[in-house]
């Protein structure tokens, strides 16, 4: 293990590039996990998908399932890059009337190029035992001031920073503590 770690810091030292977790990005239409209709929107916003190194089986920190909007609703949370706008979104798809409609969340930058700092967004559903828990642990003061809780938040990661976690209440969106 130690060369393998000694290995790839040698790799990264001698090409001078900082370690970017992103190993390629997808296409929309090659995520068979996602609604049709959830893939088709991604392509009209010209979107592509990260896919991170460590990302193994099921699990994909690039997009998630969950009840995002309510304990009845299924919903999907999803990372965009938008190369040529330098952008990276996180948006919520919710089916509603038998579409799917996405809003973005969570509005960020990236730049694809080779050189620049890459800080890929991720992410994860946060439960309400995650929620609480946290809430409880980085600020127990504004515990009144956490909304009923009866579905799934957002949890959106940004590179090693402390995460938040957006959660649909009394028709929009707010933050909560994530993890550090």
């Amino acid at each position: 293990m130690r060369a393998l770690v000694a290995v790839a810091l040698l790799a990264m030292s001698a090409s001078g590039q900082v370690y970017s977790p992103v190993a390629k990005e997808r296409r929309p239409e090659s995520l068979p996990d996602l609604p049709e209709g959830i893939r088709r929107d991604l392509v009209l916003r010209e979107c592509v998908v990260p896919k991170y190194v460590g990302d193994v089986g099921t699990k994909d920190k690039a997009y998630t399932k969950g009840h995002f909007r309510s304990a009845a609703s299924v919903d999907y949370a999803v990372v965009c890059h938008v190369a040529i706008r330098k952008v990276q979104d996180i948006l919520v798809y919710s089916n509603a009337d038998g579409a799917w409609n996405g809003e973005i969340i969570s509005r960020g930058t990236f730049d694809s190029s080779p050189h620049a700092d890459k800080c890929e967004a991720t992410v994860g559903v946060a439960t309400r035992k995650y929620i609480l828990d946290h809430a409880r642990a980085y600020s127990p003061d504004e515990l009144k001031s956490v909304p009923r809780l009866d579905h799934d938040g957002v949890e959106v990661g940004i590179c090693e920073k402390a995460s938040t976690v957006h959660y649909f209440s009394k028709g929009r969106w707010v933050f909560l503590q994530g993890a550090d």
